[in-house]
Protein backbone atom coordinates (compact mmCIF):
# COMPACT_ATOMS: atom_id res chain seq x y z
CA UNK A 1 0.00 0.00 0.00
CA UNK A 2 0.93 3.38 -0.65
CA UNK A 3 1.53 5.40 1.90
CA UNK A 4 2.02 9.02 1.70
CA UNK A 5 4.17 11.04 4.01
CA UNK A 6 5.79 14.78 4.17
CA UNK A 7 8.77 14.34 5.64
CA UNK A 8 9.64 18.07 5.29
CA UNK A 9 8.27 20.94 3.84
CA UNK A 10 9.71 22.19 0.76
CA UNK A 11 12.57 24.32 1.28
CA UNK A 12 12.45 28.00 0.50
CA UNK A 13 15.06 30.12 -1.39
CA UNK A 14 14.70 33.72 0.08
CA UNK A 15 16.94 36.62 -0.06
CA UNK A 16 15.79 39.89 1.49
CA UNK A 17 15.35 43.31 -0.11
CA UNK A 18 16.32 46.08 1.93
CA UNK A 19 13.56 48.19 2.87
CA UNK A 20 11.88 47.86 -0.50
CA UNK A 21 8.01 46.88 -0.90
CA UNK A 22 7.26 43.69 -2.54
CA UNK A 23 5.11 43.67 -6.03
CA UNK A 24 2.86 41.07 -7.00
CA UNK A 25 4.81 38.09 -8.65
CA UNK A 26 2.26 36.73 -11.37
CA UNK A 27 2.73 37.75 -14.93
CA UNK A 28 -0.27 40.05 -15.07
CA UNK A 29 -0.57 43.53 -13.68
CA UNK A 30 0.52 47.33 -14.99
CA UNK A 31 3.68 48.54 -16.22
CA UNK A 32 5.93 49.90 -13.56
CA UNK A 33 9.21 48.95 -11.82
CA UNK A 34 9.38 45.73 -9.91
CA UNK A 35 11.53 44.86 -7.08
CA UNK A 36 10.56 41.04 -6.36
CA UNK A 37 9.84 38.11 -7.59
CA UNK A 38 8.11 34.72 -6.07
CA UNK A 39 9.09 32.15 -9.13
CA UNK A 40 8.45 28.53 -7.47
CA UNK A 41 8.61 24.65 -9.22
CA UNK A 42 11.02 21.94 -9.77
CA UNK A 43 13.10 20.91 -6.46
CA UNK A 44 15.36 19.48 -8.54
CA UNK A 45 16.81 23.20 -9.26
CA UNK A 46 16.24 24.07 -5.90
CA UNK A 47 19.46 24.70 -3.93
CA UNK A 48 21.15 26.46 -7.27
CA UNK A 49 18.48 29.24 -7.22
CA UNK A 50 19.15 29.68 -4.05
CA UNK A 51 22.66 30.18 -4.45
CA UNK A 52 22.11 32.31 -7.57
CA UNK A 53 19.06 34.89 -5.43
CA UNK A 54 22.23 35.26 -2.49
CA UNK A 55 24.73 36.48 -5.35
CA UNK A 56 22.08 38.56 -7.79
CA UNK A 57 20.67 40.17 -4.46
CA UNK A 58 24.90 40.75 -3.15
CA UNK A 59 25.34 42.40 -6.72
CA UNK A 60 21.51 44.31 -6.82
CA UNK A 61 20.87 45.08 -3.23
CA UNK A 62 17.15 46.34 -4.33
CA UNK A 63 16.38 43.31 -5.61
CA UNK A 64 14.32 40.18 -3.92
CA UNK A 65 14.28 36.83 -5.70
CA UNK A 66 12.24 34.02 -3.70
CA UNK A 67 12.34 30.85 -4.80
CA UNK A 68 10.13 27.85 -3.75
CA UNK A 69 10.76 24.63 -4.32
CA UNK A 70 7.25 23.21 -4.35
CA UNK A 71 7.78 20.61 -7.47
CA UNK A 72 7.47 20.94 -11.46
CA UNK A 73 3.82 19.80 -11.61
CA UNK A 74 2.79 22.72 -9.12
CA UNK A 75 5.16 25.36 -10.75
CA UNK A 76 3.73 24.79 -14.00
CA UNK A 77 0.37 25.28 -12.62
CA UNK A 78 1.14 28.33 -11.13
CA UNK A 79 2.76 29.45 -13.80
CA UNK A 80 0.27 28.51 -16.68
CA UNK A 81 -2.37 30.04 -14.19
CA UNK A 82 -0.73 33.21 -14.42
CA UNK A 83 0.22 33.93 -10.70
CA UNK A 84 3.92 33.30 -10.81
CA UNK A 85 6.19 35.61 -13.28
CA UNK A 86 8.29 32.10 -13.63
CA UNK A 87 8.32 28.40 -13.36
CA UNK A 88 11.11 26.05 -12.78
CA UNK A 89 10.54 22.35 -14.18
CA UNK A 90 12.78 19.29 -15.09
CA UNK A 91 9.99 18.42 -18.08
CA UNK A 92 8.63 20.73 -20.65
CA UNK A 93 5.10 21.95 -21.22
CA UNK A 94 2.80 20.05 -22.85
CA UNK A 95 0.69 21.41 -26.09
CA UNK A 96 -2.37 22.45 -23.84
CA UNK A 97 -0.17 23.73 -20.91
CA UNK A 98 1.90 25.46 -23.17
CA UNK A 99 -1.57 27.14 -24.63
CA UNK A 100 -2.62 27.54 -21.18
CA UNK A 101 1.06 29.42 -20.51
CA UNK A 102 0.33 31.94 -23.99
CA UNK A 103 -2.98 32.90 -22.57
CA UNK A 104 -1.64 33.59 -19.20
CA UNK A 105 1.41 35.57 -20.39
CA UNK A 106 -0.07 37.32 -23.50
CA UNK A 107 2.19 36.52 -25.43
CA UNK A 108 4.40 33.17 -25.98
CA UNK A 109 5.42 31.21 -23.33
CA UNK A 110 9.24 30.11 -23.30
CA UNK A 111 11.20 27.00 -22.52
CA UNK A 112 14.79 27.76 -21.45
CA UNK A 113 17.55 25.66 -19.95
CA UNK A 114 19.08 26.82 -17.06
CA UNK A 115 21.52 23.96 -15.76
CA UNK A 116 21.87 20.32 -16.04
CA UNK A 117 22.71 17.55 -13.46
CA UNK A 118 21.68 14.38 -12.57
CA UNK A 119 19.12 12.26 -10.83
CA UNK A 120 21.61 10.28 -8.34
CA UNK A 121 19.80 6.67 -6.89
CA UNK A 122 20.82 7.59 -3.16
CA UNK A 123 21.12 4.98 -0.50
CA UNK A 124 21.53 4.13 3.43
CA UNK A 125 23.50 1.05 3.97
CA UNK A 126 26.01 2.21 6.72
CA UNK A 127 27.22 -1.54 6.32
CA UNK A 128 28.76 -0.91 2.94
CA UNK A 129 31.59 1.14 2.46
CA UNK A 130 32.40 1.36 -0.92
CA UNK A 131 29.82 3.02 -3.19
CA UNK A 132 27.42 0.40 -4.72
CA UNK A 133 27.04 -0.42 -8.78
CA UNK A 134 23.15 -0.75 -9.95
CA UNK A 135 22.40 -1.41 -13.50
CA UNK A 136 19.17 -0.63 -15.21
CA UNK A 137 17.39 -2.95 -14.64
CA UNK A 138 18.27 -3.61 -10.83
CA UNK A 139 17.55 0.14 -10.22
CA UNK A 140 14.15 -1.28 -12.29
CA UNK A 141 13.67 -3.94 -9.93
CA UNK A 142 14.18 -1.98 -6.75
CA UNK A 143 11.56 0.28 -7.43
CA UNK A 144 9.01 -1.85 -9.14
CA UNK A 145 9.66 -4.38 -5.91
CA UNK A 146 10.88 -6.95 -7.73
CA UNK A 147 13.79 -6.70 -5.74
CA UNK A 148 13.40 -6.72 -1.85
CA UNK A 149 16.72 -7.24 -0.09
CA UNK A 150 20.31 -5.95 -0.64
CA UNK A 151 21.86 -8.78 -0.54
CA UNK A 152 19.68 -10.00 -3.87
CA UNK A 153 21.13 -12.15 -6.34
CA UNK A 154 21.02 -9.33 -8.99
CA UNK A 155 22.51 -6.62 -6.62
CA UNK A 156 25.13 -9.16 -5.96
CA UNK A 157 26.04 -9.82 -9.76
CA UNK A 158 26.36 -5.75 -10.11
CA UNK A 159 28.68 -6.04 -7.10
CA UNK A 160 31.05 -9.17 -7.44
CA UNK A 161 33.54 -9.25 -4.58
CA UNK A 162 31.31 -7.09 -2.11
CA UNK A 163 29.34 -8.24 0.99
CA UNK A 164 26.00 -7.75 0.88
CA UNK A 165 23.86 -7.26 3.87
CA UNK A 166 20.18 -9.00 4.41
CA UNK A 167 18.81 -6.11 5.20
CA UNK A 168 15.36 -5.26 3.73
CA UNK A 169 14.98 -2.75 0.94
CA UNK A 170 12.78 0.18 1.91
CA UNK A 171 12.14 2.17 -1.51
CA UNK A 172 10.63 5.66 -1.02
CA UNK A 173 9.20 7.41 -3.84
CA UNK A 174 7.63 10.87 -5.10
CA UNK A 175 4.46 11.35 -3.72
CA UNK A 176 3.60 14.47 -4.99
CA UNK A 177 4.47 15.57 -9.23
CA UNK A 178 7.85 15.90 -10.04
CA UNK A 179 9.81 16.16 -13.31
CA UNK A 180 12.34 14.17 -10.92
CA UNK A 181 9.77 11.14 -11.25
CA UNK A 182 9.50 11.90 -15.26
CA UNK A 183 13.42 11.72 -15.48
CA UNK A 184 13.60 8.45 -13.57
CA UNK A 185 10.59 7.01 -15.28
CA UNK A 186 11.73 8.13 -18.86
CA UNK A 187 15.39 6.11 -17.99
CA UNK A 188 13.46 2.90 -17.16
CA UNK A 189 11.34 3.13 -19.66
CA UNK A 190 14.32 3.53 -22.27
CA UNK A 191 16.68 0.96 -20.93
CA UNK A 192 14.71 -1.30 -18.96
CA UNK A 193 11.63 -2.10 -20.66
CA UNK A 194 11.21 -5.18 -19.57
CA UNK A 195 10.93 -4.66 -16.13
CA UNK A 196 9.64 -0.80 -15.70
CA UNK A 197 6.31 -0.91 -16.81
CA UNK A 198 4.98 1.91 -15.44
CA UNK A 199 5.94 3.91 -18.40
CA UNK A 200 6.85 7.60 -18.07
CA UNK A 201 5.17 10.10 -15.68
CA UNK A 202 6.01 13.11 -13.66
CA UNK A 203 3.01 11.65 -11.38
CA UNK A 204 2.20 7.47 -10.48
CA UNK A 205 -0.83 7.22 -8.66
CA UNK A 206 -0.18 3.77 -7.39
CA UNK A 207 3.39 2.66 -6.93
CA UNK A 208 4.01 -1.14 -6.48
CA UNK A 209 6.35 -0.84 -3.66
CA UNK A 210 7.29 1.79 -1.17
CA UNK A 211 6.62 4.96 0.90
CA UNK A 212 5.31 8.12 -0.15
CA UNK A 213 7.08 11.48 0.39
CA UNK A 214 6.63 15.04 -0.53
CA UNK A 215 9.81 16.79 -2.59
CA UNK A 216 13.04 15.89 -2.91
CA UNK A 217 14.05 16.98 1.05
CA UNK A 218 11.20 14.48 2.03
CA UNK A 219 12.40 11.08 -0.31
CA UNK A 220 15.82 11.98 0.92
CA UNK A 221 14.85 12.57 4.47
CA UNK A 222 12.69 9.11 4.57
CA UNK A 223 15.93 7.11 3.69
CA UNK A 224 18.07 9.08 5.90
CA UNK A 225 16.22 7.89 8.87
CA UNK A 226 15.88 4.52 7.46
CA UNK A 227 18.44 1.49 6.60
CA UNK A 228 18.24 -0.08 4.05
CA UNK A 229 16.14 2.94 1.92
CA UNK A 230 17.02 4.09 -1.13
CA UNK A 231 15.20 7.07 -3.42
CA UNK A 232 15.98 9.25 -6.49
CA UNK A 233 17.12 13.08 -6.76
CA UNK A 234 19.44 15.76 -7.41
CA UNK A 235 22.87 14.98 -5.61
CA UNK A 236 22.51 18.31 -3.23
CA UNK A 237 19.91 16.13 -1.25
CA UNK A 238 22.60 13.25 -0.66
CA UNK A 239 25.44 15.61 -0.31
CA UNK A 240 22.84 17.51 2.88
CA UNK A 241 21.84 14.25 4.26
CA UNK A 242 25.34 12.32 3.62
CA UNK A 243 23.46 9.75 1.90
CA UNK A 244 25.47 7.07 -0.41
CA UNK A 245 24.92 7.27 -4.28
CA UNK A 246 25.30 4.29 -6.96
CA UNK A 247 27.19 4.05 -10.08
CA UNK A 248 24.92 3.61 -12.79
CA UNK A 249 24.88 1.52 -15.92
CA UNK A 250 22.28 2.47 -18.79
CA UNK A 251 22.29 1.26 -22.38
CA UNK A 252 25.80 0.66 -23.00
CA UNK A 253 29.39 0.85 -21.29
CA UNK A 254 29.87 0.42 -18.02
CA UNK A 255 29.13 1.63 -14.27
CA UNK A 256 29.23 5.20 -13.71
CA UNK A 257 29.50 7.38 -10.87
CA UNK A 258 27.50 11.19 -10.92
CA UNK A 259 29.36 13.78 -11.16
CA UNK A 260 29.03 17.45 -12.80
CA UNK A 261 32.00 15.90 -15.28
CA UNK A 262 29.95 12.64 -16.63
CA UNK A 263 26.55 14.52 -16.40
CA UNK A 264 28.16 17.19 -19.02
CA UNK A 265 28.94 14.15 -21.20
CA UNK A 266 25.91 12.88 -20.98
CA UNK A 267 24.03 16.03 -21.94
CA UNK A 268 25.93 16.52 -25.30
CA UNK A 269 25.63 13.30 -26.16
CA UNK A 270 22.12 12.76 -25.20
CA UNK A 271 19.81 16.36 -25.23
CA UNK A 272 18.82 17.90 -28.11
CA UNK A 273 16.13 20.70 -28.84
CA UNK A 274 12.67 20.27 -30.23
CA UNK A 275 11.43 23.63 -29.81
CA UNK A 276 11.89 26.40 -32.07
CA UNK A 277 12.73 29.53 -32.51
CA UNK A 278 13.69 31.02 -28.52
CA UNK A 279 11.61 28.14 -27.42
CA UNK A 280 14.15 25.45 -26.40
CA UNK A 281 12.55 22.91 -24.96
CA UNK A 282 13.79 19.93 -26.25
CA UNK A 283 14.35 15.91 -25.33
CA UNK A 284 16.68 13.71 -23.79
CA UNK A 285 17.53 10.20 -25.31
CA UNK A 286 18.76 7.94 -22.79
CA UNK A 287 19.89 5.53 -25.02
CA UNK A 288 22.68 7.83 -26.65
CA UNK A 289 23.92 9.31 -23.37
CA UNK A 290 27.86 8.33 -22.94
CA UNK A 291 28.07 9.55 -18.77
CA UNK A 292 26.38 9.40 -16.31
CA UNK A 293 23.08 7.88 -17.87
CA UNK A 294 20.21 9.43 -15.91
CA UNK A 295 20.99 13.15 -16.60
CA UNK A 296 18.75 16.00 -17.54
CA UNK A 297 18.05 19.75 -18.11
CA UNK A 298 16.38 21.75 -15.75
CA UNK A 299 14.48 24.44 -17.35
CA UNK A 300 12.72 27.79 -16.37
CA UNK A 301 9.57 28.95 -17.69
CA UNK A 302 8.98 32.56 -18.79
CA UNK A 303 6.76 34.36 -20.79
CA UNK A 304 8.19 36.20 -23.93
CA UNK A 305 6.94 39.72 -23.32
CA UNK A 306 5.45 40.08 -19.83
CA UNK A 307 2.43 42.25 -19.18
CA UNK A 308 3.81 44.06 -16.55
CA UNK A 309 7.36 45.77 -17.77
CA UNK A 310 9.19 46.03 -14.75
CA UNK A 311 8.32 42.51 -13.91
CA UNK A 312 9.77 41.39 -16.92
CA UNK A 313 13.03 43.47 -16.61
CA UNK A 314 13.36 41.68 -13.31
CA UNK A 315 12.82 38.30 -14.73
CA UNK A 316 15.21 39.09 -17.65
CA UNK A 317 17.69 40.79 -15.59
CA UNK A 318 18.09 37.42 -12.97
CA UNK A 319 18.32 35.05 -15.90
CA UNK A 320 20.87 37.02 -17.77
CA UNK A 321 23.20 36.45 -14.80
CA UNK A 322 22.13 32.52 -14.18
CA UNK A 323 22.73 31.87 -17.43
CA UNK A 324 25.85 33.84 -17.60
CA UNK A 325 27.80 34.31 -14.41
CA UNK A 326 25.53 32.18 -12.73
CA UNK A 327 26.73 29.12 -14.34
CA UNK A 328 29.96 29.26 -12.49
CA UNK A 329 27.99 28.14 -8.93
CA UNK A 330 26.67 24.98 -11.08
CA UNK A 331 29.70 22.22 -9.99
CA UNK A 332 29.99 23.40 -6.63
CA UNK A 333 26.04 22.19 -5.93
CA UNK A 334 27.28 19.00 -8.14
CA UNK A 335 25.14 20.30 -10.99
CA UNK A 336 26.94 20.61 -14.23
CA UNK A 337 26.98 24.36 -16.37
CA UNK A 338 25.12 24.09 -19.68
CA UNK A 339 26.96 22.79 -23.04
CA UNK A 340 29.10 26.26 -24.58
CA UNK A 341 27.09 25.65 -27.56
CA UNK A 342 23.50 25.29 -25.24
CA UNK A 343 24.39 28.26 -23.08
CA UNK A 344 25.09 30.29 -26.11
CA UNK A 345 21.10 29.64 -27.23
CA UNK A 346 20.24 30.12 -23.96
CA UNK A 347 21.65 33.30 -23.19
CA UNK A 348 19.92 34.37 -26.64
CA UNK A 349 16.56 33.51 -25.60
CA UNK A 350 17.13 34.95 -22.16
CA UNK A 351 17.83 38.23 -24.16
CA UNK A 352 14.73 37.90 -25.94
CA UNK A 353 12.73 38.13 -23.22
CA UNK A 354 11.16 42.13 -22.76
Amino acid sequence: MKVSLVMRTAGIATVAALGLAACGGGSGGSSGSSTSLSPQGSTFQQSLEQQWATKYHAAHSSAQITYSGTGSTAGIQQFTSGKIPFAGSDVTMTSQEQSQANSACGSTALTIPVTSGGVAIMYNLPSVTSPLNLSAATVAGIFMGKITTWNDAQIAADNPGVTLPSTPISVYHRADGSGTTDVLSGFLTATAPSVWTLGVNKEFSSWPTGTGATGSSGVAQGVKSTVGGITYAEITYAQQDNLQTAAIKGASGGFVKISPATVAKSINSGFSITGTGNDLAGSLSFTSMTGYPISTVSYVLVCSKYKNSGEGTLVKNYLTYAVGAGQGEAAALGFAPLPASLDTKAKAAVASIS
